[in-house]
C-alpha cells in the first residue's frame, strides 16, 4: 500500500524523480482538473549577475518562480474548498542565492508565501509546503511524496531544503 493510494496529483513543471515517487506511492498523475495534490516545479532561470539582468528577465523569473505558484495554488485551493475537500500543495524550487539575484528574490518570496498560505489555508484542510533544493534525486522525490501524503497531515507552512549539493 502506497502513501498516496487513491489520490490524484497534478505536476506543473518537469521532474521525473518527483513524478516517479508520486506514482510509486500510488498517486495518479493528471494533466489538469480536480486533483488532491498540486506540485509546482519552478524551472531554473539562466544565471546572470544582477547588473546584467534586464527588467524583462527579472520579471520572467519572478513570474515563473513566484507568481505562477501563487496563481496555481489559489485556483487549486478554491477548487478544493468548492467541493469541501482537503488538499496538499508542494512548491519545488532552487534555494535562495544559488542562481542569481532574480532567483534569490523569487525563492525568498516563495518561502514567505508558503508560510502565509500554510497558515491561512490550514483551517480548510489545505496544506502548503515548499522544498528548496538543487538536488534532483530519489530523496527529493520521496520528500515531495511524503509532504503530499497523510503522513505529513500536520506539516504546513514548512520550507525545507534537501541535498543542497551546489
Amino acid at each position: 500500500m502506497g502513501w498516496l493510494d487513491g489520490r490524484t496529483a497534478r505536476m506543473v513543471g518537469t521532474s521525473p524523480v518527483i513524478a516517479t515517487a508520486l506514482t510509486t506511492q500510488g498517486a495518479t498523475l493528471v494533466a489538469d482538473g480536480d486533483c488532491d495534490v498540486l506540485v509546482h516545479v519552478a524551472p531554473p532561470p539562466l544565471v546572470k549577475l544582477a547588473h546584467a539582468l534586464s527588467h524583462a528577465e527579472w520579471r520572467a523569473t519572478l513570474d515563473a518562480g513566484l507568481d505562477q505558484c501563487f496563481l496555481l495554488a489559489k485556483d487549486f485551493a478554491s477548487a478544493r474548498r468548492a467541493v469541501g475537500k482537503a488538499g496538499a500543495v508542494v512548491f519545488v524550487s532552487a534555494p535562495e542565492q544559488t542562481l542569481g539575484a532574480d532567483q534569490a528574490a523569487a525563492a525568498g518570496a516563495l518561502g514567505n508565501l508558503t508560510k502565509t498560505l500554510g497558515v491561512e489555508w490550514a483551517r480548510d484542510g489545505i496544506r502548503v509546503n515548499a522544498v528548496q533544493t538543487t538536488a534532483n534525486d530519489a530523496t527529493l522525490g520521496n520528500l515531495v511524496a511524503y509532504l503530499a501524503s497523510d503522513y505529513a497531515a500536520y506539516v504546513t507552512g514548512a520550507v525545507m531544503g534537501v541535498g543542497l549539493d551546489d
